[in-house]
C-alpha cells in the first residue's frame, strides 16, 4: 500500500472519529443542560402549586425506649410564594377536639430545589425535609425527614382556601429576618 493512500485512509479515520467524538460530547452536554432545564422547570411549577393553605392530617410515629408511640394531629398549612422557589409561610397543629386551646403555632421559610420541598421553622427546629410526596391542585401527601432517627412523619392535605388564620396570625408582623418569625403554643403542644 502506497504512503499516500495510508495518510488519506488515516485522514478519514481521524475525522470521522473526531466528529463522531462531537457529537457524542454535544449530545452529553446538551443533555446534562436540558435535564437542569427541565428540573428548574418543575421546581418552580411545584412551588406555585404550594402556594396557598392545606389542611388535613400529620401522623408522628417515633419509637421510643417503650415501643412504639406516636400521635395524629390536625395541620393546617400556609405557603406564600417570594420567588420562583420558595418564600415564607405559617403554620399550626391542632387537637380537632380543642382548637383554640390544645395547639402549636409557627412561621416558616421554604423552597424546592431538585424536586425537594425544605421547610425551616422559626422555632430552631431541624430542617424538615420532603422528598417522597404526591402533589396536584387539591392534594398534597408524602412523609418528611427531619433528621431524627426512627422518627416518621406522614401527612395528607387538601387544599383549603377556606381556612381562618386570624386567630393565630393576629398581632403577628412578618418580618424579613429570622428574628422577625413567630411560634406560640397552648395546652398539650405546650409542653
Amino acid at each position: 500500500m502506497s504512503n499516500i493512500l495510508k495518510n488519506t485512509i488515516m485522514k478519514k479515520l481521524f475525522t470521522t472519529l473526531t466528529m463522531m467524538m462531537t457529537v457524542a460530547m454535544s449530545t452529553m452536554l446538551f443533555t446534562s443542560c436540558d435535564a437542569r432545564f427541565w428540573a428548574d422547570v418543575e421546581d418552580r411549577a411545584e412551588a406555585r402549586t404550594l402556594e396557598g393553605t392545606w389542611s388535613g392530617y400529620i401522623d408522628t410515629y417515633f419509637y421510643d425506649r417503650f415501643g412504639v408511640s406516636g400521635d395524629t394531629y390536625r395541620t393546617s398549612m400556609y405557603f406564600e410564594r417570594e420567588n420562583s422557589y420558595g418564600g415564607w409561610g405559617y403554620e399550626v397543629d391542632y387537637n380537632i377536639y380543642s382548637r383554640y386551646d390544645d395547639y402549636y403555632y409557627c412561621e416558616f421559610r421554604w423552597d424546592v430545589t431538585d424536586g425537594a420541598i425544605r421547610i425551616r421553622y422559626a422555632d430552631s427546629w431541624n430542617d424538615v425535609y420532603i422528598y417522597d410526596y404526591v402533589l396536584d391542585d387539591y392534594h398534597f401527601s408524602g412523609a418528611m425527614d427531619d433528621g431524627c432517627r426512627d422518627r416518621r412523619t406522614s401527612f395528607s392535605l387538601s387544599y383549603d382556601d377556606r381556612f381562618e388564620w386570624n386567630y393565630w396570625t393576629r398581632g403577628i408582623t412578618r418580618g424579613t429576618s429570622e428574628e422577625g418569625k413567630a411560634f406560640r403554643a397552648s395546652g398539650e403542644f405546650a409542653k
